[in-house]
């Protein structure tokens, strides 16, 4: 499997199985950060409800497949971690994030596949850190082409 990155192709990676986060739980854990997220970022469940679908309509995206829009039951059961059956989709869950301002939901899909939810200052360090070692391969070539003159 190939993977590019900024333009750049990075070598294939094998995942270690036995080091990964059991798979089978990553709803529960989605579900468990969904529901702290609701509890501590300030809003409301209705609130959170009301902007999700705010966001929704004016994106023009729909949070549940078989609804114009999202009901109280229906996130509700999203948030609950004993209702295994029921947890939003892609579309639903990065609506969710925005309504709440936090990326923590994400970053428990992420984490399985050994990926990770960056912001603010650290998409800034990396991209500092991408730079500074290509310039770095560049003086080293430059110093190899140099030598050989």
């Amino acid at each position: 499997m190939e993977r590019r990155t900024e333009g750049h192709i990075l070598a294939p990676t094998q995942l270690d199985l036995f080091s990964q986060p059991v798979l089978g739980a990553v709803i529960r854990d989605m579900k468990v950060s969904m529901n702290e997220t609701a509890s501590t970022c300030g809003y409301s469940r209705e609130t959170i409800l009301d902007r999700m679908n705010e966001l929704a309509m004016r994106h023009g995206l729909r949070l549940n497949k078989n609804a114009k829009g999202l009901t109280m039951a229906t996130f509700e059961k999203w948030l609950n971690v004993n209702e295994l059956a029921h947890y939003p989709g892609q579309v639903a869950l990065a609506v969710f994030c925005v309504a709440c301002g936090d990326t923590k939901s994400v970053a428990v899909l992420a984490a399985p596949a050994g990926g990770m939810v960056i912001h603010g200052n650290d998409i800034k360090l990396l991209k500092w850190a991408r730079a500074y070692h290509q310039a770095k391969e560049l003086r080293q070539k430059m110093r190899d082409l140099e030598a050989g003159l």
